[in-house]
């Protein structure tokens, strides 16, 4: 049975009988993610349905299967295997391909015969057929993408980085962002005492009333009052735990599975498949130049008051996954000009990018599939 390695924790098998591509794991057992079996529909686990977006069920009939192709990716560096899926199931995940695995390295020519053994053993198993686009081809009719500034980027209290594993992105929240709710849990606390002393050392008798000058009728009331500022403030306490147990500070983007997680430590809070995504949005608003009066080495500098990344989902919906709200000194990238944008939102392009923000919003749209990237601009 032969056996090729993808990456260093996946492989394919295959044999007369079977197609399968497995997961390695050093502390689990190899776990199978896809299998096809002639005259069987193609079977494969539920992570594997969830990364790409396909049918819960576990399996797609070889009726609702066009073509296997593979295809070199300029953008990604890499070679691609995938599958042409039916208009209906397309329809449904507003997608007609989905990728099975590919092959990276910055030797184009390294893997491409294994890559196109694996491809034609698993089309001659489905009994469907198998495509190879021509890269010289494919890099000829394609134009080269602007370059990105590199990683790291620093974004206030986020930074966006390489992970460890290939093919993923992540943003981590600084620890000044916990610092800072900590100081803010701490205050609360501080006045809540003060109150709760003050309300319980006046019904006691060792405080005395004011006679005159307070705003409510009835002076007795005072402590009371206070015990309630004591109660809001605890139920402030108590949500700005919530909010720091409940918020991920890590958010990783994954090239391969085209997924997105929301990570609190290595708790996973939340995931999302990049196929349920239509678009990044970047946000600024933004005090220019002509207005700001800050100095910066000799010359006068736009200062944003907010900025955000956000994911349009293909229900309408958005998720944000950076927030940033502190005034600070617009961050021009470096050998950056600022762009003269007006007021609205626009197609962002790497050529256009002047800010680590809106060039963090394009890395994580390549790294989903080259997903387009919209700049959304307004000035304070």
């Amino acid at each position: 049975m032969p056996r090729i390695a993808v990456l260093p924790n996946m492989l394919v098998d295959y044999s007369a009988e079977s197609w399968r591509l497995v997961h390695l794991d050093d502390r689990a057992a190899p776990k199978l993610l896809l299998e096809a079996k002639s005259g069987a529909p193609l079977r494969f686990s539920g992570a594997f349905a969830v990364s790409r977006d396909l049918p819960e069920t576990g399996e797609i009939l070889v009726n609702d299967l066009g073509q296997v192709l593979l295809g070199w990716s300029q953008q990604a560096s890499s070679w691609q295997l995938g599958i042409t899926l039916s208009e209906e199931i397309s329809l449904a995940r507003n997608s007609r391909w989905f990728e099975i695995l590919r092959f990276t390295d910055e030797d184009p020519d390294r893997h491409e015969a294994a890559a196109r053994q694996l491809g034609e053993a698993l089309a001659a198993m489905l009994g469907i057929p198998f495509i190879a686009k021509d890269k010289i081809k494919e890099q000829a009719a394609v134009p080269q993408p602007a370059p990105l500034a590199e990683l790291p980027l620093s974004l206030g209290m986020w930074r966006l980085e390489r992970a460890e594993a290939a093919g993923e992105l992540q943003l981590r929240r600084g620890a000044p962002w916990q610092s800072a709710r900590r100081r803010q849990i701490a205050w609360y606390a501080l006045w809540m005492v003060i109150y709760t002393w003050v309300a319980l050392a006046t019904l006691d008798g060792e405080l005395g009333l004011p006679n005159a000058g307070t705003l409510i009728p009835n002076p007795d009331w005072l402590p009371y009052l206070a015990l309630v500022v004591a109660a809001l403030l605890l139920l402030q306490i108590l949500r700005q735990l919530w909010i720091g147990l409940r918020t991920p500070n890590i958010i990783v983007f994954n090239a391969y599975s085209k997924s997105i997680r929301g990570l609190r430590g290595s708790s996973q809070l939340w995931q999302i498949s990049a196929g349920g995504v239509q678009s990044v949005y970047v946000s600024e608003v933004v005090k220019p130049a002509g207005r700001s009066r800050l100095p910066f080495m000799g010359s006068e500098r736009s200062v944003f008051h907010h900025g955000e990344i956000n994911l349009h989902l293909l229900n309408g919906s958005y998720v944000t996954v950076l927030l940033d709200q502190v005034k600070r000194v617009y961050p021009l990238l470096p050998g950056a000009v600022e762009q003269d944008r007006e007021d609205g939102v626009g197609a962002l392009e790497a050529s256009q990018a002047s800010t680590a923000l809106q060039m963090a919003a394009l890395h994580i749209s390549r790294t989903l599939g080259e997903l387009p990237a919209w700049y959304d601009r307004r000035d304070k």
